[in-house]
This record gives structure tokens, sequence and C-alpha cells, in this order.
């Protein structure tokens, strides 16, 4: 889902620091970095600030759209700065809206590692979650490439991504409660121009993580390209519709059982108003009002595709980005009023065929999401099931303890034909798999699949199959669904080495090694780079420039932009590299000498600045 801040007022009231006077120029430029920030337009408001920086660097208004653009950058120490630095100063609480959510995301985030892809810098805790990181730049880089392409318009600039442990993390950075999380199954968002991401592992039996990373980088390029002034409920119609477009083509992203229950509500008028999704889907009262409200939005944007096609969704949004409402932009292009699209789309769908979902990929929303307390805790296999069935998988289990094979099987038949369960199911292929009975494996693997595509185990176990009947080349499939929902079981990536043999693609290989070594490691709290003590360090440099430090043949991540906050470093020789934001990585060697004072490194540029109109 996506989460937008109130539209600021920017109207000045009393502070609590100092009073100051404002120069009216300065203000003036200030309030437009603040609306171009506010309209999801970072890159334009970065030439904006800089020129703020270059005129009236210790001007409170200036430190802080420098914290508001620093907390945009991903930049939370910078911006925790500026900000506390504006407030002392007498800045107005107007400019400040922001302050809570630099302290948030700085706590919550401090120690994590990165990796800059072209496009985007990912964020992880250290341990596990680096697993996540080439799979999630393999989706991130396809969505960036063909959700731009539908809906007119890409970020210029690489955009932050952050892989929480926890959904409590998730509720830590934002303005989500656990309840709401609990209660909505929300497990990402986007907000403050980064795409916040709760790691599969914090949710029992994975989920669709690639499609949610999708639908989070849709509603950045949605914002992008309406300059934010796109309601909720057309937000979400066009992000959901859209997330399956990095993988195969957009409109795969409902069940079966989704669109039949959208159907059942229009036929009996229970369809959730579009208003009522307002501020948030994560604000609506269940799972399953969250899971019918998008299928909605979901279904109205098919259908206005279906009249007019991705031109016209377009055109919409650039009507909207020049000031109309997305009323008067959807009948303009449409050729009649809202109320009355909409009322023809409720119409149509009682009529609407069912798309069969099995084949198509995971699909997001077949089943209630159950939020684990911690990442590491195991999945109970027999979820949801009845005592008699519990019963007869109990007794499977311990009969496998005894390696009585055969005896369990035939349990979990037993608990399977009691129960019916896509869970019991998928135990019963990994049992017949041990008993090497291929057909029945396979059988229970594809009836489990069929039943709940989005569960990762009976992907591994079919693909495993697979393998052993030597069809290599249909491994690709299942294993590329069970990457898709939880990719830190091992046996895809010992399969994954299997399939492609020593003559296959050598980074798929490679990838499959790392991620094998990765899924055994042991995940530790974030304890920071250690970049040592005895010397603090400012870097200034073309302003907002990504900032990186090597040493000793170490990177560092500083997770800081230009110019910096106090860096504290080891004495000695350092290489202080420059992310910059529109040229080429700029790098110069530098020694550091232990002082009292803070010392200032200036790192010259050539990179020409872009330049941008304020509105």
């Amino acid at each position: 889902p996506l989460q937008t801040p109130l539209l600021v007022g920017l109207v000045l009231v009393g502070s609590p620091g100092p009073a100051r006077a404002q120069s009216p120029e300065i203000l003036e430029r200030a309030v437009d970095a603040l609306r171009l920030i506010r309209d999801w337009r970072v890159e334009d408001a970065r030439p904006v600030v800089t020129k703020l920086l270059e005129d009236a660097p210790d001007d409170p208004l200036t430190n802080a759209v420098v914290g508001q653009l620093d907390l945009h950058l991903g930049d939370y120490e910078g911006a925790v700065e500026r900000l506390e630095a504006a407030r002392a100063g007498g800045a107005p609480p107007t400019f400040l809206f922001d302050y809570d959510a630099a302290f948030k995301a700085r706590d919550a985030t401090r120690g994590y590692e990165e990796v800059v892809t072209d496009h985007f810098v990912i964020r992880y805790p250290p341990g596990k979650d680096a697993l996540l990181v080439p799979f999630a730049e393999e989706a991130l880089e396809a969505a960036r490439a063909k959700i731009g392409a539908l809906l007119g318009w890409t970020p210029e600039e690489r955009v932050v991504v952050e892989i929480y442990p926890t959904a409590k993390t998730l509720a830590a950075v934002s303005a989500l409660t656990p309840k709401d999380i609990e209660t909505s199954g929300t497990i990402a968002l986007c907000r403050w121009n980064r795409l916040m991401l709760t790691s599969p592992r914090a949710v029992v039996f994975g989920y669709a993580w690639r499609d949610t990373l999708a639908h989070e980088l849709a509603h950045l390029i949605i914002g992008g390209a309406s300059h934010d002034t796109v309601p909720i409920w057309l937000h979400e119609g066009l992000a959901k519709f859209s997330e399956t477009a990095w993988r195969a083509e957009p409109g795969l992203g409902v069940s079966v059982d989704q669109q039949t229950r959208l159907r059942n509500a229009a036929k009996k008028g229970e369809l959730i108003p579009f208003e009522a999704m307002h501020p948030s889907m994560a604000k609506l009262p269940s799972q399953e009002a969250a899971s019918l409200a998008f299928t909605e939005v979901f279904t109205f944007i098919e259908y206005l595709v279906a009249q007019k096609g991705w031109p016209a969704i377009r055109e919409t949004l650039r009507r909207m980005a020049e000031g109309a409402s997305d009323a008067d932009a959807l009948g303009a292009v449409f050729g009649e009023p809202l109320p009355k699209l909409e009322k023809r789309w409720r119409r149509s769908l009682r009529r609407r065929p069912i798309r069969k979902t099995t084949g198509l990929g995971v699909v997001k929303g077949d089943r209630k999401l159950v939020i684990k307390d911690r990442a590491e805790s195991p999945d109970d296999e027999l979820h949801g099931l009845n005592a008699v069935a519990r019963r007869h998988a109990r007794a499977a289990d311990l009969l496998f303890a005894r390696r009585r094979l055969v005896a369990a099987q035939r349990e979990l038949e037993k608990a399977f034909d009691e129960s019916r369960s896509p869970l019991v199911s998928a135990k019963l292929a990994t049992l017949a798999l041990a008993n090497d009975d291929l057909e029945k494996a396979e059988q229970a693997a594809r009836r489990s699949i069929d039943a709940m595509p989005e569960l990762a185990g009976p992907n591994v176990t079919l693909a495993e199959i697979l393998l052993r009947r030597g069809k290599k080349e249909e491994m690709a499939v299942p294993l590329g669904r069970a990457i898709d929902i939880n990719p830190f079981d091992p046996r895809i990536h010992e399969l994954t080495l299997a399939a492609v043999g020593t003559e296959g693609r050598p980074e798929v290989r490679e990838r499959a090694r790392r991620a094998l070594a990765l899924s055994g490691a042991q995940s530790r709290a974030p304890g920071g780079d250690d970049l040592g003590r005895g010397a603090r360090v400012r870097v200034e440099g073309l302003p907002f420039s990504r900032v990186y430090l090597i040493r000793g043949g170490r990177r560092f991540a500083t997770r800081q932009v230009t110019p910096t906050s106090t860096l504290e470093l080891r004495p000695g020789p350092w290489t202080i590299e420059l992310q910059t934001p529109d040229g080429p990585v700029v790098r110069e060697e530098v020694r550091i000498e232990a002082s009292e004072d803070v010392r200032v490194v200036r790192i010259a540029s050539e990179t020409p600045r872009r330049t941008s109109s304020s509105p």
C-alpha cells in the first residue's frame, strides 16, 4: 500500500525555537522546495535545495528543507541533524512535519548493510536477508522498465529500498500500528521516496514478495507521473493491476477466489465504496475487506484499459499532473463522467468472466497472511487442520522419525482424505518423494500448488521430482515460484545448481552458490560499519551525492549524502567515493589525522548540475 503525508499547509505559525525574521525570498524558495518534495518530485527539488545551500547555508529554513530532502534520499543521520538545527533555529513547525519520521528511520535502520545497483540502493539487516538482494534487483529493474513504460515515467535517481526483518520494524518506521498490519495484512509501503518491505522470513510460509516490491515501485512511479495527485483508490488500482508486469504481463494479480468474492459482492450490493479506501488500504477493518478493495480497484483499471488502452492511462496521469482532478481527467480521457464510468464498471462485474490463474505464477491475496513475532520462528505445517487430520499427520511424523516411511505415507494419505488440505498434500509430496514414489509425489505436489500456488514448499518438491525424471528444462518454473515466495529454503539453490549444471549461465550459478551459503547464515543485530574513532570528518561535494568510504580493500556505506553529518573515522589513509546524482563516480584519496575538531573534506566534481524551474 501507499502512504502519503497530509498536504502541507505552508502557513507560518508559532515556533518552539527562538524567533527569527525570515527573508521573503528564502521563504518563497523553501516553500517551493517543500512543495516539490511533497509532490514526489525529489529530482526537481534537488537543484532548488542546492541553490538554497549556496545562498543561505545557515538559515533554519534551508536546514529544514535539506533535512526533508535528506530523509527522502535515505540519509537519516543527516536528516536528523538538519531538522534539529532547523528547529533550534526557529523554523516553523510546518517545515518540520517529518521530524519524528527521520528519528524513527535512523534508529530502526542503524547498521543496515547496503548494495548499490544501477537504479536502486537496497538496504537490509546483516545476515540472511542479504540473500534477497540479487532476486530483488532482478524484479526491481524489470519493474522499473516495464511499469515505467506502461505509466509513462521512471525515476532518474536511485530509489532507496529497505528490507525489514519483521513487520514490527515496518510499523516502527511508518504511521501504521502493529494492529493495522495484523488486521490488513500490510507488509510493505511506499513513502518518503523509498520502498519499505518486510522480509518473507517474517510471514508464515512467506508471501509474493517480488510482486509486492513491484507494487510499491509502481506507487512511486504513479506519484512521479502525477505529481502525487492521484487518490488512494486509483493509486492502488494502478499499482495492483501493473504489479505482475515485471515477470509476465499486467493484470495477473488476483486469484479465482478473489474474483469470485468480488462477483458475489457486486450481486449483493456489498462493494466497498472507493472513498472508504481513504486514507490507506491498511486502515480497512480486515484482511478480507482489504482483499475485496484491492480486487475492486484492480478490475476498475482492467475495465479502463480494455476501453482505451494504456495510452489513455498515461494521458489521465498527465492531466492530473497538470492540475486536473481525478474525475475531470478520467471524464475528459474516457468521454463520460466518473460516476457513469463507475456505474458501468459495477454492472460489468456481474458478468465478468473468472480468469484462472493456475500456472501464471504466484498470486497475492490467495490466503490470509500470518505475521510472525520473530522471523526465525518455524512455520506451522499443520495450520488449520481439524483434530482427526492433525492426529494422522502427527502419527506420520512419528513414523517418519523411526524411518518407517511407507507407514508414514499411509498416515499422511489419511490426513489428506480427512482434510483435503494443500498443506498436508505438500507434506505428502515430500514423503512420497522420500519413498521414491515419484508418481504419487508429483500428483500430491501439483495438487497442492493448484490449491495454494503461493506455497513455496510443493514447488521445490516438484522441481526435485522433475530433476529425478530428467526434466531439467521444466524446473525453472517451480523454482522461480519458490523464489518469489520464500527463497530461504536451501533446496531451491541446490536444485538450481543441479538444473544449471557446469555448463549453464555462470551468473545464475554464482547467485545460487551465494544464496546457498547465506541460507544457513545466522542473522545478527545491526552493529554499524565500525569505521573506527579518532577523527571527525564531514564530507562536502556536489550536493546530495551518496558517500562511500574505502580502506584496506573494504568498502563502507555511510548511508549519507553530501554535505554529510559528522563521520567518525580511524586515522590514516582513506578513499572517499561520491556517487553523484547525475554524473560519474568521483573518488579522492585523503589522509585523516586524529583531532578533536571536525575536519571538512571537500571533493571537487566537474559534473554539470541539472537545472529546474520552480512551480
